[in-house]
């Protein structure tokens, strides 16, 4: 039986020979319903449960001799959509990132990693206003997303699916809620600098 090999062994071996390390964090603990998604989460919840209502109430007025199944289905689309926070949440606490003199790197919470090279990123941001801790959001493409879904483009690197370069390679990248974010973009800063 295979030894489970731990995050910083599976780091190092991601690492190029001489990529030297300039930064590490990892995302803060945040409450759910923080500043960044409390309106969205709380919709989310309203607006599922009215639907799943409205729709169940109509089909089982409308079917003297409803099923089960569709019953079981809604309610079971309507718990995914209720619940889908809180997976949000803890897959996002289980990130890590790092910014290296040559690529920012992104670890998931399964321990999945996605990278851009310091010279593929065309701007960053460093957003201070929708987590209690800054978050750094890396990518102009992904700009847009930041202000409706911020949580859930942490949780899901921008990536070229279409491409058939490295499956690891990213085009937006966001270190969520890090303690030390005015630090992480000044260092990328610098080492974007450097790459240039």
């Amino acid at each position: 039986m295979g030894e489970k090999r731990t995050t910083e062994q599976m780091f190092q071996a991601y690492l190029r020979g001489g990529e030297q390390v300039r930064w590490h964090g990892t995302t803060k603990p945040f409450s759910l319903l923080e500043r960044d998604a409390r309106f969205l989460i709380l919709g989310k919840w309203i607006g599922t449960v009215l639907v799943s209502a409205g729709i169940l109430g109509l089909y089982i007025s409308n079917n003297p001799e409803w099923s089960w199944n569709v019953v079981g289905l809604v309610l079971l689309v309507a718990a995914l959509l209720i619940v889908s926070p809180f997976l949000e949440k803890r897959s996002v606490l289980g990130q890590e990132y790092w910014i290296t003199d040559q690529r920012a790197i992104f670890m998931s919470r399964d321990r999945t990693f996605y990278s851009m090279e310091l010279f593929d990123i065309d701007d960053f941001r460093l957003v201070e206003d929708k987590t209690q801790e800054g978050t750094l959001v890396l990518g102009s493409g992904i700009f847009e997303d930041i202000d409706r879904q911020l949580r859930w483009r942490a949780c899901h690197p921008k990536t070229n699916v279409q491409s058939d370069g490295p499956s690891d390679r990213a085009q937006g990248l966001v270190f969520f809620s890090v303690s030390d974010s005015k630090k992480a973009a000044d260092c990328l800063r610098q080492q974007m600098g450097r790459a240039a």
